[in-house]
Formats: C-alpha cells, sequence, structure tokens
C-alpha cells in the first residue's frame, strides 16, 4: 500500500513548483530533485505532525530532469530527544515541463462544484498534448478536511503528478467552516491567494476578488444565502490586492503575459445594478494596472457559462483592451445536500471547460465538453 493519499499535485507559482503532498499519516516529507531533499521549512524544524506538506521547487531544477522522488518517514513518536521516526519510503513520478513556444495547450476548468465525475472527463480534451492545466475555482465549498481533500485528488487523478497546473481560489471556495485553511493547502504567498506566475514561454498574475457581493450584503428576497454574517472583510483584501499589482513589474522577456482570476473584475455580472455589480471603483483601478502590466488576454469562471467578452462587450463593467475567455458552462444544475453537509452540492448532467492553444501573438478557444464536442459548435481565433 502506498504511503500517499494521493498523487502530488505540481503547482506554479512565482517563478518555482509547489508541490503539494499528502500523505496517508503524518510524517516527514520531501521532495527529492536531482539528489537534491526540499523540505517544508519552519525556521530549521521540519514539518512531521500532519500529513501534508506543500514544498517548493526550483523549476530550473525539475525541469531539467523532468523527475521527482517522493519521500517519506511516518512521525511514530517525536520528542524533545529520540524521536521515532519510520524508515524512509519513496515513491517516482515523471514531470512534462512546458518547452514549447507555439502550440501551447492549455485546458481551463472552473464551477467544478464537486462534479467532479464530469470535470475529469471534460479536462481530458487534450490527452497526453496537454501543457498546462488551469483549475480556476469553485471546486467546492469547504466544511471539512476531506472536503479539501476531495479537491485535491480531483487535481491528482487530472494531472496525475506530471503536468503543471495553477490552481485559483473562487468565491464558493472561500465558503465553509474551514475556509479560512484553505492556504494550508494551495498555492500562496504567505496568507495571499494573489501571485505572479511563469513557466515556460507564459506568464502572469492570478488574481482573487473573493465574494462576489459586498461583505455586508443581505438580499431581502433570498435572504439565506447570501448572509455573511460578519464572517468576511474582502473590501480590504482587494485593495490590498490592489497594492500589490501597483507594485508589481515584469521583466521584458519576450514571454506572453495573461490573467486567471475566478471572477472576472473588469465584468463582474451579467446584470448591471445587481447585487453581484460592486467595487467598481477598486476594479477600474485594477483595470488600469492590468493593461500597464501588458496583459494579453484574461481567462474567467464564475458565471456558469461559456463566451468571449472584447473590449466592446456590453456587459463590462470596466474598459479592457484584451479579449476575456469565460470558460466554464454548467447544465441542468440540480443542488443536493448530504447528510451532514450545510451546503449544496450542485448535479450537472453536461459540462465545458475552455481548450486554449496559445501561439504567438494568437490563441485558440473551444469550449469543449466530456465528449469533446464544441460548445455551439464554434472555435475562436484571437489576436493577442
Amino acid at each position: 500500500m502506498s504511503f500517499l493519499k494521493f498523487n502530488p499535485c505540481v503547482f506554479v507559482i512565482d517563478d518555482e513548483y509547489e508541490i503539494l503532498v499528502v500523505t496517508q499519516k503524518n510524517g516527514i516529507i520531501s521532495v527529492d530533485v536531482d539528489g537534491v531533499d526540499y523540505y517544508e521549512d519552519n525556521s530549521g524544524v521540519l514539518s512531521s505532525e500532519k500529513n501534508y506538506a506543500r514544498i517548493r521547487i526550483p523549476q530550473n531544477a525539475l525541469d531539467q530532469t523532468k523527475k521527482y522522488y517522493v519521500t517519506y518517514k511516518e512521525a511514530i513518536n517525536r520528542k524533545g530527544y529520540f524521536s521515532e521516526i519510520g524508515e524512509r519510503q519513496i515513491e517516482e513520478f515523471e514531470f512534462k515541463p512546458l518547452t514549447k513556444t507555439e502550440n501551447i495547450n492549455i485546458y481551463h476548468i472552473g464551477d467544478v462544484h464537486y462534479g467532479y465525475d464530469f470535470a475529469k472527463l471534460t479536462a481530458q480534451y487534450f490527452g497526453d498534448d496537454t501543457d498546462l492545466f488551469i483549475f480556476n475555482g469553485d471546486i467546492g465549498e469547504v466544511e471539512t478536511v476531506d472536503n479539501y481533500y476531495e479537491t485535491i485528488e480531483f487535481v491528482a487523478q487530472v494531472t496525475g503528478g506530471k503536468i503543471p497546473a495553477i490552481f485559483t481560489r473562487g468565491n464558493h471556495d472561500a465558503r465553509g467552516k474551514l475556509a479560512e485553511r484553505y492556504t494550508d493547502f494551495f498555492p500562496s504567498n504567505g496568507k495571499n491567494t494573489y501571485y505572479k506566475f511563469s513557466i515556460g514561454c507564459l506568464k502572469g498574475l492570478v488574481l482573487d476578488c473573493g465574494e462576489d457581493k459586498k461583505d455586508d450584503h443581505y438580499d431581502k428576497k433570498y435572504p439565506m444565502p447570501w448572509v455573511y454574517n460578519g464572517v468576511n472583510n474582502f473590501s480590504a483584501f482587494r485593495r490590498r490586492e490592489l497594492k500589490w499589482l501597483q507594485n508589481t513589474n515584469f521583466n521584458e522577456d519576450g514571454k506572453i503575459t495573461f490573467a486567471i482570476s475566478h471572477i472576472c473584475p473588469v465584468m463582474t455580472t451579467k446584470k448591471h445594478g445587481t447585487c453581484f455589480d460592486i467595487e467598481r471603483e477598486c476594479y477600474a483601478e485594477w483595470s488600469r494596472e492590468l493593461e500597464r502590466l501588458g496583459v494579453k488576454f484574461m481567462v474567467t469562471a464564475h458565471e456558469h457559462h461559456c463566451w468571449i467578452a472584447d473590449k466592446n462587450y456590453e456587459f463590462n463593467t470596466q474598459q479592457h483592451s484584451y479579449p476575456v475567455i469565460v470558460g466554464s458552462k454548467l447544465y441542468r444544475e440540480r443542488y443536493v445536500k448530504r447528510e451532514g453537509e450545510q451546503h449544496s452540492r450542485v448535479v450537472v448532467d453536461n459540462f465545458y471547460g475552455a481548450a486554449i492553444t496559445v501561439n504567438p501573438g494568437k490563441i485558440t478557444v473551444k469550449f469543449t465538453d466530456q465528449n469533446g464536442e464544441f460548445f455551439e459548435g464554434k472555435v475562436y481565433e484571437l489576436d493577442i
């Protein structure tokens, strides 16, 4: 029996990889790349009293070896002296670095809402030719650690521990009793769930809008789902993110720059003036910074639909010069509640993601379902 609970997940953050490892039992976890052991380091102390680790690896090291080893030693009894630690166990994983400069195949999937079976099939559109996955939020709400494990298992099964992925937080991922533990498991810089990324000839920004309504929102017609009761402070969070954007710069290195955000900050809703049409002043400043940083396109989810929003799109709430790919559609949604859980899970009969092929100056976008069929039969060729 493997000491691993799931395959590892190799996430992209900044110019590094962050490998998430979850084991069956608590222990000391490391990742060996070309004979160098990388650990989750707590100022010289190695983590042992938990069964997961987020371990940063230099991209160039893993790109060169195309292979890594997950190593584990069970923490039988950690003590001040003479701790009882199990024997070292090792599992090997192949890795596929992004080395192409054209025909780069990215598969984008969001709004899974626990619909893992359909989503796993949909995400395999490019098959072995997939170069990068984007998991763009609303994978599920989190009442328990097992809810996190379900999401991690889904990502691990899709990527196989081999294909790099970018993972973002959605507004539903910010809901639930254990939502505050998101950064225990998924990429962040400290507690910040927004960050830069660079991989191969691509680079960009992961943005996080937080919730889709004001912190103090209360809907008289539908009161129960929208009462946050003082558990959020996303308004201040968005302002901190703005300061980060204002202090962010990119080198002139010829890489293609794009942005990823679960909620689209330049088009927060298709219904102007509703409870979802928020933070226009703040998002206007975001938009100016994205233009300054040279964003060529943006990939979003949240709307449970598929379309391209260009600079003249009628529902834009902010000006933008680049195309926005809204790429996750759920068909015939039904909501069911499992025993012991407060939130409802979405049950769908069909699911679409976005298959994006990047070339210098152009991207091709196809919205595909679990059968590989195109939404409305359309293929989009976009200049960037």
